[in-house]
């Protein structure tokens, strides 16, 4: 049996009227998550706002599925495209239910829970940044060493795309595993 493959977008919420998410950044999303759905893949997020209901409002716009790992207990909590909403009463530590779900992951912009996200990610699920996104994902590559890896170690590496088209099928590259993946990916550094 062959199983759908799972992006998470990981990315800034709309929490905090003082911190928008840029709109370059929800317009990213949105096509990331039509562009996940049109290649049959179920997108996966914090189920909540900002790039979260973007990515999920640009899936469901494709006819794709949308799985939401909310923080809380309360399934109202989901923005309105998301289609299974999971409670977890977790809080944060939701996020590594998130990452974890995926087959790879995809970073959007990003607040302080975004970064949170990536390093959970970091070293067992392939990460994709989109880049121009703002937030974090506009800054990673200029902190990280070598400008890729999140440890002196290296033991894993980021990835970085410069539109969403180059995200998702970096992406799927790398969820589809083995060296295939890992050469797909190179292709877009």
């Amino acid at each position: 049996m062959t199983r759908p493959t799972l992006i998470t977008i990981i990315g800034k919420s709309a929490k905090d009227p003082r911190d928008p998410v840029p709109d370059k950044a929800l317009r990213m999303a949105e096509e990331v998550g039509r562009l996940v759905a049109e290649r049959n893949g179920i997108v996966v997020t914090g189920g909540l706002s900002g790039v979260m209901e973007a990515v999920s409002r640009g899936a469901k716009q494709a006819g794709g599925l949308v799985i939401g790992i909310l923080p809380g207990f309360d399934k109202r909590d989901a923005n309105d495209f998301v289609d299974v909403a999971i409670t977890t009463g977790m809080g944060w530590m939701r996020n590594t239910l998130t990452v974890r779900a995926a087959d790879a992951v995809i970073m959007i912009s990003g607040g302080i829970g975004t970064l949170n996200e990536l390093t959970v990610a970091y070293e067992i699920k392939p990460t994709v940044i989109l880049e121009g996104s703002g937030g974090w994902s506009s800054r990673i590559r200029e902190i990280a060493y070598g400008g890729k890896h999140l440890e002196e170690a290296k033991i894993a590496e980021l990835h970085f795309a410069q539109t969403p088209q180059q995200a998702v099928d970096m992406a799927f590259a790398l969820a589809a595993g083995g060296e295939t993946g890992r050469d797909s990916a190179r292709e877009y550094r």
